[in-house]
């Protein structure tokens, strides 16, 4: 069911909220009310939609999920791996503060495990490593959520960023020549 406008500007309003507060403090030390008086929204209209800071966080990781599974969806009619690296490390760059605080492990560690466990991404990397067994390529999983991670976090972090198009290329390197390294 689609959410009508008001409903969609007032999670709009929680989130970009719980994003400023999270800029300052660890999730555990924001509470509803806080969220609520920045966002300037009964708490009443926020206990319709979540159940606490928590489920709202929940659903910004879930709208970052979603969003990265469209690029990786869209991207199936091109076959061409940079063009969806960019795309999403494009909606990154333009989502800054709320990739990069979720990114950083501010918030919920797992978070970055998430994203390299969805299919495409494990398809895209089970595709280019050539790994017969099932514990070895899930080693290759482990290594590459962490180094992609912390290229990606590393990237963020960075005050002079290169364009998505680079970091893109320079992940896909990364993938192709472990691959080709498996190879050898």
């Amino acid at each position: 069911m689609k959410e009508n406008q008001r409903v969609r500007l007032s999670k709009k309003l929680l989130k970009e909220s719980l994003i400023q507060l999270l800029q300052q403090n660890k999730i555990h030390s924001i509470s509803v009310r806080e969220i609520c008086d920045r966002a300037q929204i009964n708490r009443t209209t926020f206990y319709k939609y979540y159940g606490s800071q928590y489920d709202l966080l929940g659903d910004m990781e879930d709208d970052v999920l979603a969003a990265v599974d469209r690029y990786l969806d869209a991207g199936e009619k091109r076959p061409d791996i940079i063009w969806q690296l960019t795309q999403i490390i494009n909606y990154i760059n333009e989502n800054f503060d709320l990739c990069k605080i979720l990114l950083n492990n501010n918030v919920d560690p797992g978070f970055p495990e998430r994203i390299f466990k969805l299919p495409r991404i494990r398809q895209i990397i089970a595709k280019n490593m050539q790994v017969e067994s099932g514990e070895e390529l899930e080693y290759f999983f482990r290594f590459l959520i962490d180094g992609s991670f912390g290229l990606i976090k590393m990237w963020l972090n960075k005050e002079n960023r290169e364009p998505a198009g680079e970091i893109a290329r320079l992940l896909n390197q990364v993938i192709v020549k472990l691959g080709a390294a498996e190879m050898a």
